[in-house]
């Protein structure tokens, strides 16, 4: 997604996608998960001892699962589950696709989808319209464009980058700070730098940042954290979706947020050039 500099936080995550998505659990907190997730409205009118009885299980349980989703206890977490039923009841109820982990490659084929989709439609949701123009033309004024990444981003980078050499617009992936190379930039070509870190604390990645800001570039930060070092050191913000360690499947999710947000860049060069 893309938001300004100063705009407002990255994306939490709902108490729905850390009930399906958190890990790790124990097995009885993941019984309870399922239990809720297959009928949420029993949540809404069973005190936390109820619940504990329906699940066979323990109050206290009940309440340290709670905590370990971000809530501050059993009826903190029965007001943010309401109020997510009340907005969109149909959201916490299992969908037929609804995702497996069990090795069913025939679930999958629903699954993947959906995860696609969430990915794209949360992005979609966030993105600002006149920040995605300005580096549109930043993109086209550009005599080369430099995308850095580390690990899964590093490969994300290079695909970008293989989709602009496509068209004839100069594009570099780099895995890490190349010294040498940040160094002797030509400081006479309009150079865009976009730095690829989703927690936004990537040290390798914040001095990349900080060194093209010395050299007055310009400079975007793709992270899910509007408010992380890196953003701090970088013009533009392109926030993406999805990522959380403790969340599941949350790399997938991440990795269709960046490249959504670079295909829309690239789509936007496509016009330009034929």
């Amino acid at each position: 997604m893309i938001i300004e500099r100063n705009g407002t936080n990255s994306m939490e995550y709902s108490l729905y996608q850390k009930l399906k998505y958190a890990s790790p659990l124990m097995a009885q907190e993941k019984h309870i998960v399922d239990y809720i997730l297959s009928n949420p409205e029993v949540v809404f009118h069973s005190t936390a001892h109820d619940l504990a009885q329906q699940t066979y299980t323990s109050a206290s349980t009940i309440v340290r699962l709670c905590k370990k989703l971000g809530t501050k206890g059993y009826p903190d977490f029965q007001l943010k589950l309401a109020l997510e039923y009340q907005q969109s009841p149909s959201s916490l109820r299992t969908p037929d696709h609804a995702i497996t982990e069990q090795g069913n490659v025939l679930a999958a084929i629903d699954s993947v989808p959906y995860l696609y989709q969430q990915a794209l439609d949360a992005t979609r949701s966030m993105l600002n319209a006149p920040v995605l123009v300005r580096i549109a033309n930043w993109v086209k004024e550009s005599a080369r464009i430099d995308i850095y990444g580390s690990d899964m981003n590093y490969y994300l980078a290079q695909q970008a980058c293989a989709k602009w050499n496509e068209l004839g617009i100069a594009a570099i992936a780099h895995n890490g700070p190349n010294m040498h190379y940040l160094n002797t930039m030509n400081s006479n070509q309009f150079i865009l730098s976009f730095v690829i870190s989703h927690t936004g604390e990537n040290s390798s990645m914040i001095e990349v940042a900080k060194v093209l800001k010395n050299k007055q570039r310009n400079v975007i930060a793709v992270t899910r954290n509007n408010l992380s070092t890196l953003s701090r050191h970088c013009d533009e913000t392109l926030l993406t979706y999805g990522y959380n360690e403790q969340l599941r499947l949350s790399k997938m999710s991440s990795m269709v947020s960046v490249l959504y947000l670079f295909d829309m860049l690239y789509m936007a060069s496509i016009s330009d050039n034929y």
